[in-house]
């Protein structure tokens, strides 16, 4: 069921939803809803659609049609989007480099720690706010657990993107088969 072979025709989404929360450093917080596809202690897998959610196209006016796959590993430092565009097709992958990724049985929430990552269909990496990152260290934001994980993702996006992409493809998967056979 990869992205690689196509379009996967989707069973109905799951009426129940999921709050993502999105903590930045400042301690401003983000809140998406999201599709509930999947949630078990090891990985958490929703998913966006931007013409559910009323500030979506207010915000990016372009964004008719797309969804967002999101997956979250708790106690990993990385969380993952697998984007698609209205005809179902792959767009991007996008990483978050994240900490201290919580779920309370109604929201995922996580701490965004900066540095991010996009990985193309035919796997170019592109690596996302370093001068953000550098920022941040510089103005002693980033405690020294955080800067490791900022550093050991980034090694890992640069050096296992195929590997995370297969992660990704696989969690999502997992997540279309669980609700295709009713759990």
């Amino acid at each position: 069921m990869s992205v690689s072979a196509g379009c996967v025709e989707l069973p109905p989404a799951p009426s129940e939803l999921l709050i993502e929360r999105k903590v930045a450093l400042n301690g401003t917080v983000l809140e998406f809803p999201i599709e509930r596809w999947l949630v078990t202690p090891e990985l958490i897998v929703g998913r966006w659609v931007a013409d559910r959610d009323p500030r979506a196209i207010d915000r990016y006016p372009k964004a008719s049609g797309f969804t967002s796959w999101g997956v979250w590993w708790p106690g990993k430092p990385y969380s993952a989007y697998r984007l698609h565009r209205p005809d179902g097709s792959l767009r991007i992958y996008r990483l978050d480099t994240v900490d201290k990724v919580l779920f309370d049985g109604e929201a995922v929430e996580f701490h965004d720690l900066l540095l991010d990552a996009l990985i193309r269909p035919d796997g170019e990496v592109t690596i996302e706010d370093e001068d953000e990152v550098e920022e941040a260290i510089a103005e002693r934001q980033l405690s020294l657990d955080q800067r490791w994980r900022i550093d050991w993702t980034r090694d890992l996006y640069r050096n296992k993107a195929d590997l995370l992409v297969q992660r990704i493809d696989a969690a999502v998967d997992q997540a279309i088969a669980a609700v295709r056979n009713g759990g």
